[in-house]
């Protein structure tokens, strides 16, 4: 059979799953689309499952994104030192949902990730290492929605309104493709922060024996009046608002040596090892957020706090929180730990208050400018 006789043949087979229908309006563009789509080695079956969940323009990226023969879990068990319960089990604490066990689902890669889990499993206990898992599923699951966020608002709205079928799945491709250089492009990055994590740690616990609780400075830091003003404000003026602060936030704790725990919205959440740091932080960020017309309040508190999968806990983490409740706009307050171990700030008294969750009054200080 000649080219010709091929791509009859392949246009009667589209015609006939409902792919093409070369009477409607767009039915060129539809045609290149289709071909792509073949010579990308999709099969007619993949096309129409595509076609009818609406995402024909994402298929040659979606197979791009993990492509492989696809196992079960009893499948994978079998290839690996791990049982079904423990894949499911680590299924779960990354975040996924649990499937059957004949849905076809891990591929090659997930196979050497399973068995990388059971050879760290000699070295650290389940209980940890699940934990582990868990954080490393909550912030990949994070990176994953902010990449297709950035995709979404980028590429796919420019395209959607002007681009033919075939330009968005060029797209769709070329952000996969990106994707698979990141893994490797982000990977000095990534030791790089395991390298400076455990030299802080080693300068936090400098001295101590107790390996329940680590010396740390915390800091919140809140913007004044986001709920009223965001009830305002268009979508789009409060993503950029949102985007503003938390960038201001991780420029001026990276900046200062701190580390931003987490960003709630109009919240931030920073530890330091440096009072001082930790201080200049939170004025600073305060000064920025005044620069461009809104307000906010801080608190900080010293002392020892548990860490665990990147977050910390206790009650100098409580107490910070609820001296920044109480903070007017535009004022950080500090307990008298701070003031003791900080060398370069000055601060003024500003009485004992009365904190909910703590029974007697809190001493306070208030950071000057």
């Amino acid at each position: 059979m000649n080219s010709d006789a091929d791509a009859d043949a392949s246009i009667a087979e589209w015609i006939a799953a409902g792919l093409y229908d070369p009477a409607v309006p767009g039915a060129d563009q539809r045609l290149q689309l289709l071909r792509w789509i073949t010579a990308h080695g999709a099969s007619v079956a993949q096309m129409r499952a595509a076609c009818a969940a609406g995402q024909l323009n994402a298929l040659v990226g979606d197979l791009s994104l993990r492509p492989g023969r696809r196992r079960s879990i009893a499948e994978t068990a079998r290839e690996t030192s791990l049982t079904i319960e423990q894949i499911r089990y680590i299924r779960r604490a990354s975040g996924f949902p649990d499937i059957d066990d004949d849905d076809p689902t891990y591929v090659d890669a997930d196979v050497e990730m399973f068995e990388t889990f059971a050879v760290a499993s000699q070295l650290f206990s389940t209980e940890e290492l699940v934990h582990f898992v868990r954080v490393v599923g909550g912030s990949l699951r994070r990176i994953a929605e902010a990449a297709g966020e950035m995709f979404l608002r980028d590429v796919e709205a420019e395209l959607h309104d002007e681009g033919t079928e075939l330009q968005q799945a060029e797209a769709n491709l070329a952000a996969i493709e990106l994707v698979h250089a990141a893994t490797a492009i982000f990977e000095p990055m990534f030791r790089a922060h395991l390298e400076y994590s455990t030299l802080s740690m080693r300068q936090a616990r400098a001295g101590a024996v107790d390996y329940s609780a680590t010396p740390l400075t915390v800091g919140f830091v809140d913007l004044d009046g986001f709920t009223a003003r965001s009830a305002q404000l268009h979508a789009t003026e409060l993503l950029d608002l949102v985007v503003d602060f938390e960038a201001m936030a991780v420029d001026l704790v990276s900046s200062h040596g701190g580390r931003l725990v987490k960003l709630i919205g109009d919240e931030v959440m920073f530890s330091a090892i440096d009072c001082d740091a930790a201080c200049e932080i939170a004025r600073d960020l305060i000064t920025r957020v005044a620069d461009r017309g809104s307000s906010a309040r801080g608190g900080i508190a010293q002392g020892p706090v548990i860490t665990s999968g990147g977050d910390v806990y206790g009650e100098v983490v409580n107490l910070a929180s609820r001296i920044a409740d109480i903070a007017v706009p535009g004022e950080v307050l500090v307990n008298e730990s701070v003031i003791t171990l900080a060398t370069r700030c000055a601060f003024e008294p500003a009485g004992r208050r009365q904190l909910k969750g703590f029974p007697e009054p809190v001493r306070l200080w208030s950071l000057q400018a």
